[in-house]
């Protein structure tokens, strides 16, 4: 008969990983099967830096940076980005009147 794997079973024998890590003082090794556990249980997410460096140097406003983040992301990434930049409201879903979190033109900057 085969064992089920499954989260709870994974996370109790982390902990059982973790206990003897620290009876055996090997911090290295307590550190490794709690980033193990955070990543199992969602809590840490490994993410990866796409484009160049430097790909947002050229950004002389709020507003490109928007822009490039829905370009490369979608209208979703852009509206949260816009949201949290205090560029639009969170509640209503409209736009602060001064600001855009829709595309601007390219020569019309944004304060």
């Amino acid at each position: 008969m085969k064992t089920r794997v499954t989260v709870e079973s994974l996370s109790a024998e982390l902990d059982e990983a973790i206990a003897l890590a620290k009876a055996t003082q090997q911090p290295a090794a307590i550190t490794q099967a709690v980033t193990v556990k955070g990543k199992l249980h969602g809590l840490l997410i490994d993410r990866k830096e796409t484009g160049q460096p430097g790909d947002f140097a050229q950004a002389q406003s709020a507003q490109e940076v928007i822009d490039k983040v829905r370009a490369e992301m979608g209208d979703e990434a852009a509206r949260a980005l816009a949201v949290l930049a205090g560029l639009a409201s969170p509640d209503v879903g409209q736009a602060k009147p001064e600001l855009s979190p829709e595309p601007a033109p390219p020569d019309q900057p944004i304060n």
